[in-house]
This record gives C-alpha cells, structure tokens and sequence, in this order.
C-alpha cells in the first residue's frame, strides 16, 4: 500500500502538467480572436491582456472658421401685390352692360361695367335748363343796372338803383347754383361707368346685369399691374439675416421651383407665433395663383462659423458629440450643439474652439479618456506631436 503513493502522485502531477496547456489555450483563445480583429495598432502583452501602452491609430483634423451660405426655409401663401376691390360710388342705379371677367387684363381707366343712365340723363337736361333761365335773367338784371348809371342824376332814386344792384347779384347768385347742379349731376352722370384705377389683372367678378347697387358695394376685385407676391412667414431668428434682393426659390405643391426675389421684410414679428413676415416678389411669367400654398428657401448672406466633417461626429445618449485629442495624446468627448449643415460639414454652434483637434476616423471605437496614436498623414498642426 505504501509503495502505491509515490507512483499515484507522480501520476496524477504528470496528468495535471499534460492538461495545463490544453485549459490555458482554451482561455487565450478569445483573447486571440479579439486582438486579430483589432488589427495591427493594438499592442498585446506577454500574459494575454493589453499593456498601458495599448493604442487605436486615428485620423485627426482641426475645427475651422468657415463661411456658410444659409438656405432659409419658410412656408406661405400666394397673393396679390396689390389689390383692389372696385365698387361703385352710385347707389339705387342697376347694372345694365358687365364688360370685364375674370382673368382679364385691363388698362386704367377702361370701363369695366355700365349703369343706368336714363335718370340722370333727364336731370341732365333739366340742370341745362336752369342754367339757361339763370343767365337770361343775370343778363336782363346786368342791363337794367347799365342803363340805371346812364340816366340823368335826379331821375331814379337811391333805393332804385341799388334795387338794380341787388337783383344782379342775385341773378348772378342763380346762375353759379344752377351750374353747380349741373355739374353735380354731370359727376354723377359719370360714376355710371366703372373703370379701372390702373392697370391690372381681374381677379374676381361679383356684378351681374340687373342688379342693384349700392354704394361701397365691392363689384370687381382688381390684382395691379398684375403682379403677384408670396407673404411667407420664417422664424424669428432668421429674419434678421434675409435682405431685400436676396434670391428666392419658390416652390409650389406640385414641386415646381420658381425663382424670384425677396421685396421686402415686415417690420415686425408676431409676438405670440415668433414669426417674421418675409414678401418675396415672383415673376411676371409665374405660373403661380393667388391663394396657393408653398414654400420658399432664401439664399441669405453666409456667416462665418466653425464647422466640423459629418464623419466625425458621434453620439451619446442622444446627443451630438466629437472627440477631441488632448496634447497627452488622450481623447476627450465634447458634447456639441450642431446649427446649419452643409454638403459634407456642419456648424458647431457650441461646444468647440477654432484649432481643436477632432477625430475623424475611428471615433467611433474609442471612450472618454482613451489614449489614441493620431495617424502622422492626417495630422495638420505642424510642431505638435501626437
């Protein structure tokens, strides 16, 4: 029994020194597979674990102050530069001739509908009259007066001839009222032609034959010079940045972009919707209408902002971050806030300094605090080392 012990431990020590290396590869194994997909830049100590000096190669590029062409976006609706309701200033008098429509062009002062005249007419005639009687009888008291101052002193009397005096005023006095009635009715005479107060476009017809107006009542709304506008509303904080002249695409809703030209900017901003009203002029050849919906994109004045390539951004816990590579040769994440984008960049408006150097390649693999080897051929700040 005492001589089996030594040839059992010699036997179970040399069992245990044949399955060492068997369990120790079975542990290495994912270590292994972990470091070839790493690549070549990670470093691996000799007991299987990465070492201090365990390093990702990564591509590097500055922030810069770069100027940014501005597209503002704005949405709004079609209108008229300028309109016009036309309405008569007649009243009790019906329409007897409609001689526009709608869509028509018109010349100031072309006659758009006709009311009854026959009235007037007659009180034209008679107003003719009185005027008549009223310079016969100015003429009769200018003659009595004349021949009064011939006569020989002592033949009429004082209160005759200033009697002669009177009644020429009088006459006189008669004969400016009858022409004011005459004119009146003259006035009122050519309020029965509706026409137009310049040229333009018809925008909409509401006279019809046989109907009676009334004065004020809206007849025919007219669009002047026929041209037409979007009122488009933009946020507040891009009204300060839009000029007139500035170009403008409009685009209706079927896609179609027009382009057209910024007027004007309202002076003010509503107060409860923080919007600016913005009036873009469009066209002569627009095929646009009043009352349509669409949407505008400004090309403002570019700023100068600091701008980073989109592959460097990263995100965390949703927000918008980079890494930036400390003179340690350490990553450090930055929380940015992102503003206008361009094709391949975008506006950092916080969160950045010009000069900062930023991953652009690998930022995706690397933690807060890591240390990183930047890749010599991206590097852009000659006298700094990695």
């Amino acid at each position: 029994m005492l001589s089996n012990q030594p040839y059992h431990l010699g036997s179970a020590r040399h069992s245990t020194r044949a399955t060492l290396p068997i369990a120790r590869l079975g542990t290495l194994l994912p270590v292994f597979l972990v470091l070839i997909a790493a690549g070549p830049s990670v470093a691996v100590a000799a007991d299987g674990g990465h070492d201090s000096r365990t390093l990702f190669t990564v591509a590097v590029d500055i922030v810069r102050e770069s100027r940014i062409d501005r597209t503002i976006v704005g949405m709004g609706t079609v209108a008229a530069w300028r309109e016009m309701p036309i309405s008569s200033e007649a009243s009790g008098l019906a329409i007897v001739e409609v001689l526009a429509d709608e869509g028509d062009k018109v010349k100031k002062g072309q006659i758009l509908a006709r009311l009854n005249q026959t009235l007037l007419l007659a009180q034209l005639e008679q107003n003719r009259a009185a005027v008549d009687e009223a310079e016969a009888r100015l003429s009769n008291a200018l003659s009595d007066q004349k021949r009064a101052h011939t006569v020989s002193s002592g033949v009429l009397s004082q209160q005759a001839i200033e009697l002669r005096e009177t009644l020429v005023k009088t006459g006189a006095a008669q004969l400016a009222s009858a022409w004011a009635r005459l004119e009146e009715t003259q006035a009122r005479l050519a309020q029965t032609a509706i026409t137009a107060p310049a040229d333009a476009i018809v925008a909409s017809r509401s006279a019809t034959l046989g109907q009676i107006v009334q004065a004020g009542a809206e007849l025919f709304r007219l669009i002047q010079d026929e041209r037409i506008e979007v009122n488009a509303l933009v946020p507040e904080t891009d009204v300060l940045r839009i000029r007139p002249r500035q170009f403008a695409r409009v685009i209706d809703p079927t896609g179609r972009a027009t382009r057209a030209t910024v007027r004007r900017v309202a002076p003010l901003v509503d107060e409860r919707t923080r919007l600016g009203t913005v009036r873009v002029a469009l066209p002569p050849d627009a095929q646009l209408k009043p009352g349509m919906f669409v949407r505008i994109e400004i090309e403002a004045d570019g700023m100068a902002a600091l701008t980073v390539p989109f592959k460097a951004l990263v995100w965390r816990d949703g927000r918008a971050a980079v890494f930036t590579v400390r003179d340690d040769g350490t990553a450090a994440l930055k929380v940015v806030t992102l503003g206008h984008r361009t094709s391949s960049a975008v506006e950092v408006a916080h969160g950045l300094a010009a000069g900062e150097r930023i991953v652009v390649e690998g930022a995706g693999l690397l933690n807060d605090g890591e240390r990183v080897r930047v890749d010599v051929a991206s590097a852009q700040l000659p006298g700094r080392t990695p």
